[in-house]
């Protein structure tokens, strides 16, 4: 086979699996994980059952690829803003730019047509008993969690880890719910920055208010 050809081929099958993934992503934001069908999908983008599970090999790899899509943008955001962030903040400061780190790239990316159906995604899973979807969340998140954990635990070292994830947590559906509250009342893009400021400072009260005062 030429090369030509095989160049055809390889660009032909990363187009079904943008497609697909496109698909998915509408089909899991309205139906969710355990409604969505593969059948439905694969219809939707013309595919048949064997392509869709060559390039896919599970419903579960399907939501998977979905998720790493838009993640991966958000996590590059968050690990650049955590290694951005200036060695020596006010302890207040630096609470407030950590989380606007970590909270900000999904309100922004979600401010896109595509990236609304992941938040639709993401908010839809937040009171869920854990299951297939939500493993595959927290193992996508955790690389970069845990970093941002380990920088919030070092200013509260007077709390126990536990409840800085818990209040990392609580902002996260802070975060998970605004972009749909912004799509409701019609908020423009223009207004995302101050959108995000008030999802941090929320944020920001709810760590003070339950883990105590910030360490110097």
């Amino acid at each position: 086979m030429s090369e030509a050809r095989t160049r055809l081929r390889g660009d032909k099958a990363e187009d079904t699996r943008r497609r697909m993934i496109e698909a998915a992503t509408r089909h899991f934001a309205q139906f969710g994980f355990e409604g969505a069908s593969q059948r439905a999908i694969q219809r939707e983008v013309g595919v048949n059952p064997a392509t869709s599970h060559y390039h896919f090999g599970s419903k579960e790899a399907l939501y998977q690829a979905v998720v790493e899509t838009f993640l991966a943008q958000i996590q590059r955001e968050r690990i650049e803003a955590l290694e951005a962030l200036p060695d020596r903040l006010p302890p207040n400061e630096k609470l407030t730019q950590l989380l606007r780190g970590y909270l900000g790239p999904h309100i922004r990316l979600a401010a896109t047509e595509q990236g609304f159906n992941y938040a639709r995604i993401l908010a839809a899973i937040q009171y869920k008993k854990p299951d297939a979807a939500t493993a595959i969340f927290d193992a996508a998140v955790t690389p970069v969690r845990d970093r941002y954990l380990a920088a919030l635990q070092g200013l509260f070292p007077q709390a126990e880890p536990r409840d800085v994830a818990e209040a990392l947590s609580m902002a996260v559906v802070l975060m998970a719910t605004a972009p749909i509250r912004m799509r409701r009342r019609s908020i423009p893009r223009a207004d995302i920055p101050r959108v995000i400021e008030g999802v941090v400072g929320f944020a920001s009260a709810g760590f003070l208010t339950t883990l105590g005062p910030v360490s110097a």
